[in-house]
């Protein structure tokens, strides 16, 4: 999914609502993080999930990805088992479960 996509989708969701990663049924949270570029030739923007912290806001999310120097492209997220794309999110229990 590409970082406009993901925009659109999130712009009818609750600013207040958290923002986790949906790894195996398992919600890993996903705490504020800059964008960093993987080293590999499809250029991507990275989220770091899983690390202790707050889960982000769906306002957070938003800002972060309307950043001027972010990357235009593809969202990667990346978990203990290296980077993984989302391909859009459901809501589960009022959460937003990127997926």
């Amino acid at each position: 999914m590409h970082v406009g996509e993901l925009l659109l989708l999130l712009a009818d969701i609750r600013p207040n609502t958290a923002v986790f990663y949906n790894q195996n049924g398992e919600p890993l949270p996903s705490p504020a993080s800059p964008w960093t570029k993987p080293d590999v030739e499809a250029p991507a923007a990275l989220l770091h999930v899983g690390t202790p912290g707050h889960p982000r806001r769906q306002w957070e999310l938003v800002a972060l990805l309307k950043e001027p120097n972010r990357p235009q492209d593809q969202i990667l997220v990346v978990t203990k088992d290296g980077p993984m794309p989302i391909f859009g999110f459901r809501l589960v229990q009022r959460h937003i479960w990127l997926g």
